[in-house]
């Protein structure tokens, strides 16, 4: 009887809840493990040739940079140089002598010849035209022996020479795209008939104004069949040199 009832008393007594487990702090992965180096030959190989790449590439740009500023100094020191040589030549000009004079015009007009084709067709191109004209004009000057100024003209068709050597078109030969080109000299021309003034050497650029004949003109710079001027009254713009001639 006595255990009937300790049975009994037992079986209603209701046991204590099981305590959780603790939780476990997560696992930290080292990044050296996380990311791993690839382990495969060829994986290694891609990735040595895609740093050995990246340092051809780094230094390829030291030297393309290198070579730019190189390049900036040569072009200033030439730039320099040119203008020291414009300016020396000036200086020799102002001493000229009458047979300096007769030497140096006799040398344009060899240039000048030796630009004619057998057919004379040279003889047709704008600039060489000016040319002719402004070595024509170095008679009266030379006559009143102000040799100086016999020279400085002769130097401005001998600057037009120049550019007709560099840039003619030959028979058969397809146009060129030219850029500006400035003049060491400046030339001083005039409007042969009333001429547009535009503000890019092109024939349907904007106008800058309009030019009557015998405009007196500065020539500075030189594109395709254009001239770029200054005009008395302070205007700059592009004159097509068909419309221009010796002052």
């Amino acid at each position: 009887m006595v255990w009937l009832l300790c049975s009994a008393l037992s079986g209603c007594v209701t046991p204590p809840p099981a305590v959780p487990p603790p939780e476990l702090p997560p696992m930290i992965v080292p990044l050296e493990s996380a990311v791993r180096e690839p382990t495969c030959p060829s994986c290694q190989e891609q990735t040595g040739e895609i740093a050995r790449l990246r340092q051809d590439v780094a230094n390829r740009d030291a030297e393309l940079r290198g070579l730019r500023s190189n390049q900036r100094d040569q072009v200033r020191l030439l730039r320099e140089s040119a203008q020291e040589i414009t300016r020396a030549k000036v200086r020799l000009r102002r001493l000229a002598t009458q047979a300096d004079a007769v030497s140096y015009i006799a040398e344009v007009e060899v240039a000048m010849e030796s630009l004619r084709s057998p057919r004379g067709a040279a003889a047709t191109v704008p600039l060489l035209v000016l040319a002719q004209d402004i070595l024509e004009s170095t008679a009266a000057p030379f006559a009143q022996g102000d040799y100086g100024v016999t020279m400085d003209r002769a130097a401005q068709a001998e600057q037009l020479i120049a550019l007709v050597a560099h840039y003619q078109v030959r028979p058969g030969s397809r146009p060129q795209v030219l850029g500006e080109v400035p003049l060491q000299v400046a030339i001083p021309l005039k409007v042969t008939s009333d001429s547009s003034l535009r503000r890019q050497p092109r024939g349907k650029a904007p106008l800058v104004g309009t030019l009557k004949k015998d405009t007196r003109l500065v020539a500075h710079a030189y594109r395709g069949r254009w001239m770029l001027v200054n005009t008395e009254d302070g205007r700059v713009g592009w004159v097509n040199q068909m419309r221009l001639g010796a002052p």
